[in-house]
């Protein structure tokens, strides 16, 4: 998931632009973690000259033992992702990179790790979900952590990223929202 700086038709062509690289850089690094795949997007980034700045997660889930899946993430400014246990309790997936921009210093790319057991949750949002002028973003970050973890842990998706849009989001918001939610099932 990514966020390009801008609201217009440029900024969507960008963010085609870096999907295609992303998509093309996966298939380049078979094997390796997302942030040897975000590498070469910023090393193709730059060689492109993209007068842009980005933020963008990037995942990878794969089987593993007794139904779970195994996330691995590399962060580059995007807001945290939410993981909801089956136990009910939400965790912040802080940890994360500077923002894809030209500006600012290559730095190497780190990779994290969390299982996720059967019934579990990601979430993935962009920041116009959480960021609104004159408000705290952790304090909405929370709220919407709150939200989701709320949720019966059977609630169809679709209906989990309404109620989230809709409690969290802004009635009127500033920017593009976008929402993205993975379970794994329940055994």
């Amino acid at each position: 998931m990514g966020d390009i700086t801008g609201h217009d038709m440029r900024a969507a062509a960008v963010m085609g632009q870096v999907r295609s690289m992303l998509r093309q850089a996966d298939h380049d690094h078979p094997g390796q973690g997302p942030d040897q795949s975000l590498t070469a997007v910023e090393r193709a980034w730059l060689r492109l000259g993209l007068e842009t700045s980005c933020t963008m997660i990037h995942a990878h889930l794969t089987p593993a033992a007794g139904g779970q899946r195994q996330l691995r993430w590399s962060n580059a400014g995007h807001p945290p992702p939410l993981l909801a246990h089956p136990d009910g309790t939400v965790e912040r997936l802080i940890r994360h990179d500077v923002l894809l921009h030209p500006a600012l210093p290559r730095r190497p790319r780190t990779c994290d790790t969390r299982p996720m057991a059967p019934g579990s949750t990601l979430l993935l949002y962009t920041d116009g979900l959480v960021e609104q002028r004159g408000h705290d973003i952790d304090e909405h970050t929370d709220r919407l952590g709150r939200q989701l973890a709320a949720t019966p842990p059977r609630t169809p998706l679709d209906a989990v990223l309404h109620t989230l849009l809709d409690t969290v989001g802004a009635a009127e918001p500033e920017d593009d929202t976008v929402l993205l939610a993975l379970r794994i099932p329940a055994l």
